[in-house]
């Protein structure tokens, strides 16, 4: 110990204690890096903070670290053991005292929607669980934490995910309550940004508020995401998942992590393309005999194809490391989307991208558009027996009269189109000698046959769809479809009345 006495031990006390904080500033420093990197370090006063979180985090001081950490810890071990509803409180306990804390955010979150809804065999009650992940990381999470990606790409994966994905079986329900809470403040799907941004009535004043304030969201930023990667049908939920991918992109601090947001966008989009699009239609309410509900149904956003294609040729020049597996999904995309182009009678816009595709991947379309057509049409449904064949055609047809019914009209005309093409493909495929033997019915036939069943008041369509089947058709009041059916067929009205239900089982698409 005399060596640290005196003159001299002083200096050497002096010099170990220089060297001793420059070890500890230098590991502290690395402490820091690694703490702000978690979202830890953030220590200054939360803004519109809850009198308790408030309070928490100002009185607790340093202890609430040990504290959370602790809590944490005993969240972990809950998770573990499948104990999710006891982590509820714990979770909600920990946000209280790391507000900044993302980790804790993003769990609390994925266990309410993920975990817990799940155990509610009724959908209604697990919609309410997954909305309140949502409204945790939207509304809570992003208040205190608004430049952190991880954040923004679990609210973006919530709805391309959870709300959007099959994987549920509840999905549909989520998409239904999802598409009544929008609908009010859309016009058939599409938000009128002139009055969003400078409305003019009340009413838009509470479309504005609603926006804001319950979703949180900017009508600004929805016109941008629809000007630079749509347009979209905003009642869906791939819209949304985008939305808070691009608000992300924007504030985010962390560019490490913005990978996980520019893919959450050309995803969503390659979703949006295949089922962006709202087809409403009646159904009839058994309990009130006379109405009708509405319902929906799922069709490609075709309008966005042009938007998805640059999206993944943006994602092949940032992800070079990524560049053939990119490749691999943009190449799958155009051979579908000339595909949907062409069954939904986008003729020029088909062989565009057909051409598109053929130049940029030489590999992937070795045929003529139509036979490429056709063949992926033969690969769906299978072998082409005559039977099968059958079926499909009557499918093709049934699906362009419902079509026609709901006011898709140009869809509906490239069912029938599709349905006579392949047809006299299968003519063109077989001998003189084997027409007779393995004959088809004409177009015609098979479309007056079809309007018996689709027309019968107890077995066909309901009232107001077969109503408006007969409208587009320009039938006439007194047409009796099979009546039309036997003078068709050169066979009496009785051998129509007689003969079993008309039509093969198909696997197509039911009719409403």
């Amino acid at each position: 110990m005399k060596l640290f006495t005196g003159t001299t031990g002083r200096y050497v006390m002096t010099c170990l204690l220089v060297v001793a904080f420059v070890c500890v500033g230098k590991v502290q420093q690395g402490m820091n890096r690694a703490r702000h990197e978690m979202g830890l370090t953030r220590l200054q006063p939360l803004e519109n903070a809850p009198p308790i979180l408030a309070f928490t985090t100002v009185a607790l001081g340093g202890f609430r670290g040990l504290i959370s950490n602790m809590l944490w810890i005993r969240a972990t071990q809950l998770q573990e053991d499948g104990k999710y509803f006891e982590m509820v409180q714990l979770a909600d306990w920990i946000t209280k005292l790391q507000p900044h804390f993302v980790s804790v955010w993003v769990n609390q979150a994925w266990n309410l929607s993920y975990n817990i809804s799940v155990k509610f065999p009724d959908h209604a009650d697990r919609w309410l669980w997954v909305q309140r992940g949502i409204e945790l990381l939207r509304d809570y999470g992003l208040r205190y934490n608004p430049q952190e990606t991880l954040i923004y790409r679990e609210l973006a994966w919530h709805f391309q995910h959870k709300m959007g994905a099959n994987l549920d079986d509840a999905n549909m329900l989520y998409k239904a309550e999802w598409a009544d809470i929008w609908d009010p403040l859309l016009e058939n799907g599409v938000p009128n940004y002139d009055l969003l941004l400078n409305p003019q009535t009340p009413e838009d004043e509470a479309k504005v508020v609603a926006i804001r304030e319950t979703f949180k969201m900017d009508p600004a930023v929805m016109r941008q995401v629809d000007e630079e990667f749509g347009p979209f049908e905003w009642r869906l939920p791939e819209a949304h998942a985008i939305y808070w991918a691009y608000l992300g992109l924007k504030v985010s601090v962390r560019e490490k992590d913005m990978i996980q947001l520019r893919r959450v966008i050309f995803q969503s989009m390659q979703l949006a393309f295949m089922r962006g699009r709202m087809i409403e239609f009646p159904i009839a309410i058994p309990e009130d005999p006379g109405n009708f509900a509405k319902a929906f149904e799922y069709g490609p956003n075709l309008d966005v194809v042009e938007t998805t294609n640059r999206a993944y040729e943006e994602m092949q020049a940032e992800e070079e490391q990524y560049f053939q597996n990119i490749g691999t999904a943009h190449k799958n995309f155009l051979r579908t989307a000339v595909y949907f182009l062409y069954t939904h009678n986008r003729m020029v816009e088909a062989q565009k991208w057909y051409d598109y595709v053929r130049e940029r991947y030489p590999d992937s379309i070795t045929t003529s558009l139509e036979e490429y057509v056709f063949a992926r049409v033969e690969e769906e449904f299978g072998s082409t027996s005559q039977d099968r064949l059958k079926a499909m055609l009557m499918g093709f047809l049934e699906r362009s009269f419902i079509d026609l019914a709901m006011g898709q009209e140009q869809k509906a005309m490239a069912g029938e189109l599709l349905a006579r093409k392949m047809r006299q493909r299968y003519y063109d495929q077989i001998t003189d000698s084997q027409i007779v033997r393995i004959k088809l019915p004409t177009t015609d036939e098979m479309k007056a046959e079809l309007l018996v069943r689709l027309l019968d008041p107890d077995e066909g369509l309901n009232e107001l769809l077969a109503n408006q089947l007969r409208t587009r058709l320009q039938l006439p009041e007194d047409y009796d479809p099979k009546k039309a059916y036997a003078e068709l067929m050169g066979v009496s009205l009785e051998e129509v009345m007689s003969a079993e239900p008309i039509g093969p089982e198909l696997e197509g698409p039911q009719v409403p």
